[in-house]
This record gives structure tokens, sequence and C-alpha cells, in this order.
């Protein structure tokens, strides 16, 4: 018998990669902005720059796209995970954090314009 063991993949719709130059950002006193890594309907996942700062109370969750600015605010979320990112070299002075995110109850609107975005500003299963 083997000891490997088969992880079910605990999420239920697929994530997509998110096209260059989309962001999330978390908003508070300390607010984070990241590249998206990965996107899907129920939430997402983006890395930031680490100020060692804990998020206190961040209230609203933006998406960005770079050259167009705000696509959507106001996003309800929860905090999944939020893990330090073990960087490439051993030198850097840039402490990278990946934070996952759950969307909570989205209006209809919300809820077409994050289709929307999935569709036209990701570029494959991530």
């Amino acid at each position: 018998m083997s000891d490997i063991k088969i992880s079910e993949e605990r999420r239920q719709q697929k994530r997509f990669k998110a096209q260059e130059g989309a962001f999330a950002a978390l908003v508070d006193q300390e607010s984070r902005l990241g590249q998206i890594k990965d996107i899907s309907l129920h939430g997402l996942s983006f890395r930031y720059i680490d100020s060692h700062e804990k998020l206190k109370n961040a209230s609203e969750l933006k998406i960005i796209l770079g050259k167009r600015g705000l696509y959507l605010d106001k996003l309800p979320f929860k905090i999944i995970f939020d893990f330090e990112i073990k960087s490439e070299f051993s030198l850097s002075m840039v402490n990278m954090r990946q934070i996952g995110l759950e969307f909570g109850e989205l209006t209809p609107g919300q809820r077409n314009r994050l289709d929307r975005f999935i569709k036209n500003h990701t570029i494959g299963e991530a």
C-alpha cells in the first residue's frame, strides 16, 4: 500500500491567470496593492510588498487595470491566507507576501463585471 495521499482541490471554481497590469488593492490605514496572480468568481490572490505592518481593518477591495484605472471597487471579501514568499535572491531587501481572498456576497452588477473581467483580462487557467 502506498503512503502517497492525493490532496483534493478545495476550490469549486476554475482559477485564471490575470494579465499583466491587473492589480488588486486592499484599503485601510495601511493599504496593500499588488499584481493579481489568479482570480475566479469566488476569489483571487495577489502578491504585495511586505511593509511589516499588519492589515488591521482592511474594509475595501478594489480591482484595477493599469492602463484603464479602477475596474471594480467595494468588493466584499474575507482573507483566507497571507504568507511570506521566499526570495530567490538572498540579498534582496524587499520582502514579498501573497494573500488569498474569498469574495463575499456580490451584487448582480459586481458579479457581471467580475465575469467580464475574467473573460477579457485573463490568460488561461492557473
